[in-house]
């Protein structure tokens, strides 16, 4: 067994340091995301994203500031698209289940 290593106090070079190094490792998740980083996050296709955003399922719009008129996803309101069950969220399904007169 080693003995334990004597306590030492840290200056302020070493802290700021420290902080520069927990800060490179620190990852920020955006609100809103392009479209293909929607897909790749949610597992929706693209198609199917911008539908969801035209039928108010989840908020998502084409960015006029873009120039192009990419389309922009709140994150938020996919994961909470996510969490519901089925039958609240897909028109498809709904529509399906009129036709059939459940």
């Amino acid at each position: 067994m080693t003995p334990p290593r004597p306590h030492k106090l840290l200056t302020p070079k070493d802290v700021a340091e420290l902080a520069k190094q927990i800060a490179e490792h620190i990852v920020i998740q955006p609100r809103w995301l392009k479209l293909k980083q929607a897909a790749t996050y949610s597992g929706i296709g693209q198609k199917r994203l911008k539908s969801l955003a035209e039928n108010g399922e989840i908020t998502g719009y084409s960015d006029q500031n873009s120039g192009r008129g990419d389309w922009i996803f709140d994150k938020e309101s996919i994961d909470e698209y996510r969490l519901k069950p089925v039958q609240e969220t897909s028109v498809r399904f709904k529509k399906f289940l009129d036709g059939i007169g459940a």
